[in-house]
């Protein structure tokens, strides 16, 4: 039963936070659209406030499954990770609180 715990402080580990503990506002947009990361890919599209354009998002929002169709507004949080692998990000999302999820027009 320790081993869950361990594993997910050695996940932790090495990760600072870098939002403010209630976290950051991001809307998700309702489709996914190709992109270019390490190879061809399907971006999320994103943006902070509802007044800002629509920009490709290349990561994932761990405990966010997203589903097409759908205009999102989360509260997420950021973690800086130490030291990344080569082709990873050097920033970790993970999902705070999905605020509201509608059905697009």
């Amino acid at each position: 039963m320790k081993f869950p715990l361990l594993a997910a402080a050695l996940m932790l580990a090495g990760c600072q936070q870098v939002t403010a503990p209630e976290g950051e506002t991001l809307f998700v947009n309702a489709a996914l659209v190709p992109c270019i990361g390490v190879g061809p890919m399907q971006c999320m599209q994103v943006k902070e406030s509802k007044e800002q354009d629509w920009t490709l998002f290349y990561n994932h929002i761990q405990g966010f499954t997203f589903e097409p169709g759908y205009l999102y507004e989360l509260k997420i949080a950021k973690f800086k990770v130490d030291n990344p692998p080569a082709d990873a990000p050097n920033i970790r999302y993970e999902l705070l609180q999905l605020v509201s999820k509608q059905a697009a027009n």
